[in-house]
């Protein structure tokens, strides 16, 4: 029996007894309370380790992203142009090591520097010294590493070693080689009783122990195991912590590209059939339909006296009418005619109403998502600088410019000092480059003599000139270094700076004016700059 009033009931769990009334609505989180269309519902959302989800997705969005790139123009624009922004050319190596403590002057360590990266371009650029198929250099491989890192999230490269006999065999002088291999080689296999976790074998700490790919031996697949030593692995590890394994960079713009395909291809069906029927013939009647109605009036009705003359002298009409339709039919293709429309009959022109004034906006929507995910501008992507200006490339390029730089150290740089880290240790044990105290003192010190930096391409800029002022004022104010202007530029400053000074000693033996610091030199006696030449401002007319 209720006596009219709220039943209270304590809440366990509180020192301090909070209290709710029977019946009343439990309190909801605010976050998610404004979905009143119900939109929420409909997706299925569950929080699990993403490991799992790498698992499940990686190989099917791999099939897809490499479809895609093979059949789209424009993703694979897209990919030439990501490839182009983080490698360019090549990645030059600015090798830094730390020599302190080890006997070398700041002139040593500049001159070990310049001969080190002046052997590992040779030895990058030549095919058959550094992959084992004597194929790709190592630019070739980076860029394939990019590729392979968009469309499956990942890339591999094995290392491996020519022994003497082998080289004098194949006429190359080191014995340090290199094999990409594709992420598809490494089945996604999981079996946590043998410690594999999708293709890779790990210890009880979860590092790697080797890697199981399968390979073509024989005319079958054949499981073969590598040492983790021996092989070098990049992904963006931050996407999905914890898992082994990468998944492609275009997974969430996948159903985005299809439904850009699919948009383009029904407006060209509509425009291709807007076009084949470019001009109908209206009637006030079905033609064909009446003509059989009439048929079956004339046959319910023959024995009915007036009827079926009215009947017959309708069918004569309608025949007369169809067989010039068919005799007598319009064309628009062929040489110009009169032709003879049957009674209220009415010719059509019809103008292409296909694309609509929607596609474009909706178009470029969906080419902005793809961009935006895939790291380039929309300018970029659709080639397309109609509504740019100054400003807006600006900002774009600010804001996909660390995108480039991310990928740069994080994909394709740590790729590249894997292969310089065991070329080095090789050239260094062989002797070919000298090092003091020999290999064992390089061993001693591997971590702090390996060290190194990757230059790419220069940031793109929509004005040239404003870049430099900018550059001549950082400088100015000191906010910037030579060594880091010449960085934005993917440039080694030591390198410009003696590649200046010898220009200046030519120019200046052959009495030929320079320009190297008339912007800060000024003018000294005579109208001359500091640097010895000239001032032009200060010449006589």
């Amino acid at each position: 029996m209720s006596d009219g009033k709220p039943k209270i009931r304590v809440r366990a769990g509180s020192s301090r007894g909070s209290v709710a009334t029977v019946g009343a609505k439990a309190p909801t989180a605010r976050y998610l309370r404004s979905d009143n269309a119900r939109l929420l519902p409909m997706r299925q959302a569950v929080l699990r380790d993403s490991s799992l989800d790498v698992r499940e997705a990686a190989e099917r969005a791999s099939a897809l992203a490499v479809d895609f790139l093979h059949n789209s123009g424009w993703l694979a624009g897209a990919a030439d142009q990501v490839v182009a922004d983080t490698i360019g050319t090549e990645l030059k190596l600015n090798a830094r090591p730390d020599m302190a403590g080890l006997g070398y002057t700041d002139k040593q360590r500049s001159a070990w520097c310049q001969f080190v990266e002046a052997e590992w371009r040779r030895w990058s650029w030549t095919p058959s010294e550094c992959d084992l198929a004597g194929r790709a250099t190592v630019p070739e491989m980076l860029d394939a590493v990019i590729r392979s890192y968009l469309a499956q999230g990942e890339a591999f490269g094995v290392l491996d070693f020519l022994p003497r006999v082998e080289r004098r065999a194949y006429g190359v002088r080191t014995g340090t080689k290199v094999t990409l291999v594709s992420p598809h080689r490494l089945p996604r296999i999981s079996r946590d009783f043998e410690g594999l976790d999708q293709g890779i074998l790990i210890d009880s700490r979860n590092r790697a122990r080797a890697y199981r790919f399968r390979r073509r031996q024989g005319g079958i697949e054949v499981d073969h195991d590598v040492s983790a030593s021996d092989v070098i692995h990049v992904m963006d590890r931050s996407e999905n912590p914890g898992s082994a394994r990468g998944i492609s960079v275009m997974a969430p713009i996948l159903k985005v590209s299809a439904q850009w395909d699919q948009l383009a291809d029904a407006t060209l069906s509509t425009a291709l059939i807007q076009t084949i029927f470019a001009a109908t013939i209206k009637s006030p009647e079905p033609s064909a339909s009446a003509f059989e109605a009439l048929q079956t009036l004339r046959d319910d009705f023959q024995d009915v006296a007036g009827v079926s003359d009215i009947v017959e002298d309708l069918i004569d009409v309608w025949g007369v009418r169809l067989e010039a339709l068919k005799s007598k039919g319009l064309s628009i293709t062929g040489p110009s005619q009169i032709n003879h429309l049957g009674p209220g009959e009415e010719l059509q022109m019809h103008t292409a109403a296909t694309p609509g004034s929607q596609y474009l906006p909706f178009s470029q929507s969906l080419q902005r998502e793809m961009a935006r995910r895939i790291g380039v501008t929309f300018e970029s992507f659709s080639m397309d600088h109609s509504n740019a200006n100054y400003s807006s490339v600006r900002m774009g390029i600010a804001s996909i410019w660390p995108i480039v730089l991310r990928r740069r150290e994080r994909i394709a740089a740590p790729f590249a000092q894997a292969i310089y880290e065991r070329w080095l240790e090789e050239g260094i044990a062989e002797g070919r480059i000298p090092f003091r105290g020999g290999y064992q003192a390089f061993l001693a010190n591997r971590e702090r003599i390996v060290w190194a930096e990757w230059q790419g391409p220069a940031q793109p800029s929509a004005d040239d000139y404003k870049s430099a002022m900018a550059a001549k004022v950082r400088l100015e104010l000191g906010l910037s270094s030579l060594a880091d202007e010449a960085a934005l530029l993917g440039r080694d400053w030591e390198e410009n700076a003696q590649q200046i000074g010898r220009e200046i000693a030519m120019l200046t033996s052959l009495k030929i004016p320079h320009p190297f610091g008339r912007s800060t030199g000024g003018a000294g006696p005579n109208g001359m700059a500091a640097d010895g030449n000239r001032d032009p401002s200060k010449q006589d007319a």
